[in-house]
């Protein structure tokens, strides 16, 4: 399946600019289209019969927030057309919080960009943060750009690969971007344990690990996409950053890790640590 339909969070600063365009660009290559998501943060709509006072907080809010949907849409428009006036463009406000408002709206997407965590302040204490949330709940790929600039569809593109389901789902997820990269790089780090040493099983877990490797080097061959496999032992959180600047990709393709309990999340490390820390665009299925 390609990226048809591309939802891009939409909020202020620099950033967003970066996230919208590189929307676009996936929209341009796929004959897709983008849809530019404006959260309030809030619902107005109770406040309209709570009395006077009440009653005028929500006219003033409703105002505001009647502007940063104008601004935001004249936006949307400025930025998808830098890269092509006639990809099709719709823009939607939601009154809720960004994370929920994504998550809803992203199931009926192919790709979703949200907003790294520090550009919304409506984020309840529970939660960990707008990508996370999207990321669990929306069941759509996310593509998370940490600066000014996306990835290109042409570039070269890493996955962190160690045989999971969440893992095998990025993969699928990502095949129509994969399908288009100038190179594919498989990336394998097989986690030490003290124990499994001490008992002589590290080579089993590494040897195994490598294997699996290169049955998804051999499943992306059967598609027509040629990967190289590249694999070490220990800390993926150290050496997939690593591993990513040594093969020269501009995007790594990831499985998510977690889950949800009440309003909060639960994160396994390592997409904790892509999802907050991560100095190069992912693009990542849970």
């Amino acid at each position: 399946m390609n990226f048809k339909t591309i939802l891009v969070d939409l909020t202020d600063g620099p950033a967003c600019a970066a996230r919208v365009e590189s929307a676009a660009q996936v929209a341009a290559a796929f004959a897709g289209s983008v849809v530019g998501l404006t959260a309030t943060g809030t619902q107005l709509e109770p406040f309209r019969s709570a009395g006077d006072e009440a009653g005028q907080y929500a006219a003033l809010a409703r105002d505001k927030l009647q502007r940063l949907a104008a601004r935001h849409h004249e936006a949307l428009r400025e930025w998808v057309g830098r890269v092509s006036p006639t990809i099709p463009t719709r823009h939607v406000v939601v009154e809720a919080e960004a994370g929920w408002a994504l998550a809803a709206h992203g199931r009926f997407a192919d790709l979703i960009l949200p907003g790294p965590p520090s550009v919304h302040t409506d984020v309840p204490v529970g939660l960990s943060g707008v990508a996370e949330y999207v990321m669990l709940q929306a069941g759509r790929p996310i593509l998370l750009l940490p600066g000014l600039a996306g990835p290109t569809l042409e570039g070269r593109v890493a996955i962190a690969w160690n045989g999971s389901r969440a893992a095998a789902r990025a993969v699928a997820d990502a095949m129509p971007w994969l399908a288009r990269a100038a190179a594919v790089s498989v990336l394998v780090v097989a986690t030490a344990n003290e124990n499994r040493e001490r008992q002589g099983h590290e080579t089993h877990e590494s040897d195994a690990s490598h294997e699996s490797g290169q049955r998804l080097v051999a499943w992306l061959a059967s598609h027509g996409v040629e990967a190289d496999l590249h694999a070490e032992q220990g800390d993926p959180d150290e050496a997939l950053p690593r591993l990513v600047d040594a093969v020269q990709a501009g995007l790594l393709v990831a499985g998510g890790y977690g889950h949800s309990r009440l309003r909060e999340l639960v994160l396994g490390g390592s997409t904790r640590c892509l999802l907050r820390q991560s100095a190069f665009p992912v693009f990542m299925s849970h």
